[in-house]
């Protein structure tokens, strides 16, 4: 893509042989046209905030009882009787039963309370934590069974944290499945606290020590996975109709992108159709195909992380995509007038190729960061599942100020890149200037959705999944539909290649209304950036 972009914008290497043809936002040019464009566009959203609003809820929430059926509070009881202080042990066991791979995973916080007559703020404390795994087979139906798999076993030093007025402490992690997906029905799990500090215990004189802890367990809603998984498929299916419908009737006005685009060679296509046919092909692997076999009985625990690691991949390079064909549009707008391109000097060349280099920089530094944070808060984090409650805050606020940092340059530059756009609007065609407005939008809804986890693989609510997700995918479609070549009279459906068609319907289209081809050089719509 970057080598077909850069030889089409420095070398003009892609110019057409033939006259102009028109796209979509051509032919569908009148204020009725898109006037219906925009309450189509407008009525998407509102439907997806309905939908969002009327999700499941993305995370279950349960206390942790004991064997016995003791609430947490209650369950925990001294190993060593007779113990010294800073060496009393208190343990708890909790089987943890009917899990399925729709609930994804499991995180386990427990918060202790405060010791009766003590004002302590913190303690230290020793967890030792054996969780065991078995199948419906091997598990008695409500007990402990330790003749399954071993998947956890160890040990870590906490901290517990009060605050002044509160009688219990902080969460903090207990247990989690992660990177493993749930692969067992039943979890049977022992955790023995060491109280460290003696802080954590009641000690009364004469009598054992006691220890009051809760346990809360948190796990995907099953409900949200199939709504979800529901989502998905209708997404691959709308992008896959949008990308390759078969439908020539009505001059190919509903027609697929690449059903159009075989109309014209391959080196005769715009820029701008370049990036669009890039972008669908990325949209398909950002609706996640294959997120129904995370859940497949027959997939091994090795498959499934690897599923969950690629579609991490495709949801940050599908929004670094879309950040960066915002930069280039706005940027190939403001030099739109062909007057700004007689004779360019070596200079102004030069300055376009480093300007290229640049966008192409930020833009893979936000790739990079969004993935590397979003693997590690999704396969890494021992916190929280959320995206806003991590356990090791230290190292994902690294990541974080490096985003943000990115996004706040992305976001400078290219509202002065639209600013600029908004001073030359009157030479801006009105098809253009709608499309233009939607791209803005979109351009705000990523900023503000990587900046509050919407696009994160385990979203808060599932309104910020459904519309931001959704939004995503009607504003590519829109796109894919504006700018496919519109058919003609002598248009053939014939293949890519044929070089009649590369005479007569060459992919040409201009910013000021088809007077420029979008095939190469510097005047192209699309033709001064990537």
């Amino acid at each position: 893509l970057l080598v077909h972009i850069q030889a089409m914008d420095l070398n003009g290497a892609f110019e057409g042989s033939g006259p102009p043809s028109k796209t979509r936002i051509d032919v569908f040019n009148s204020k009725r046209s898109l006037t219906a464009l925009f309450i189509a566009y407008i009525l998407a959203f509102a439907l997806l905030c309905g939908l969002g609003s009327t999700g499941p809820e993305v995370f279950n929430r349960v206390a942790a009882k004991s064997k016995d059926g003791d609430s947490s509070a209650k369950g925990w009881r001294l190993v060593n009787p007779g113990c010294e202080v800073g060496d009393c042990k208190f343990s708890y066991d909790i089987p943890i039963i009917h899990m399925i791979p729709e609930m994804q995973l499991i995180y386990m916080k427990v918060q202790v309370q405060r010791p009766t007559g003590t004002a302590a703020l913190s303690a230290s404390v020793l967890t030792t934590t054996s969780v065991i795994g078995c199948d419906r087979e091997h598990c008695s139906p409500g007990g402990l069974n330790f003749d399954g798999e071993q998947v956890r076993d160890e040990s870590d030093s906490t901290s517990v944290e009060w605050d002044a007025e509160e009688t219990w402490s902080k969460n903090f992690s207990l247990f989690t499945t992660d990177p493993d997906p749930i692969t067992y029905n039943q979890y049977n799990v022992s955790v023995v606290l060491t109280d460290t500090s003696g802080k954590a215990a009641y000690y009364p004189e004469g009598g054992d020590p006691k220890l009051a802890a809760k346990a809360d367990m948190v796990f995907v809603n099953p409900d949200f996975t199939w709504w979800v998984m529901g989502w998905k498929i209708v997404f691959l299916v709308g992008t896959a109709i949008v990308m390759f419908s078969p439908i020539t009737k009505f001059n190919g006005a509903f027609a697929g992108f690449f059903v159009q685009q075989r109309n014209v060679k391959l080196k005769d296509w715009s820029l701008i159709q370049t990036w669009i046919s890039a972008l669908l092909v990325v949209l398909l692997f950002f609706n996640d195909p294959f997120f129904p076999l995370q859940f497949g009985d027959g997939v091994s625990p090795g498959v499934k992380q690897f599923l969950v690691m690629q579609s991490i991949v495709f949801v940050a390079l599908f929004v670094s995509m879309m950040l960066c064909f915002m930069l280039v549009s706005t940027g190939t707008i403001i030099r739109s007038n062909k007057d700004q391109f007689m004779g360019e000097s070596a200079a102004g060349h030069k300055l376009r190729s480093n300007t290229i280099i640049a966008k192409v920089g930020l833009c893979s530094l936000i790739f990079a960061f969004l993935f590397f944070y979003y693997v590690i808060a999704r396969m890494y984090n021992t916190g929280s599942p959320q995206y806003d409650d991590f356990s090791e805050e230290q190292a994902y606020m690294s990541f974080e100020i490096i985003l943000i940092l990115c996004m706040v340059v992305f976001s400078l530059w290219y509202i002065v890149s639209v600013c600029r756009c908004i001073m030359n609007v009157q030479m801006i065609e009105r098809g253009y200037l709608a499309l233009l407005v939607i791209t803005v939008i979109l351009a705000i809804l990523m900023v503000v959705g990587v900046s509050i986890g919407a696009l994160f693989v385990l979203p808060q609510t599932p309104f910020k999944w459904m519309f931001f997700y959704g939004s995503c995918n009607v504003t590519v479609w829109v796109l894919g539909w504006a700018f496919a070549h519109a058919a003609e009279e002598d248009d053939t459906e014939s293949s890519w290649a044929m070089d009649s068609v590369g005479k007569e319907g060459a992919g040409y289209s201009s910013l000021l209304g088809g007077e420029e081809p979008l095939g190469g050089g510097a005047e192209g719509f699309f033709s001064a950036d990537i």
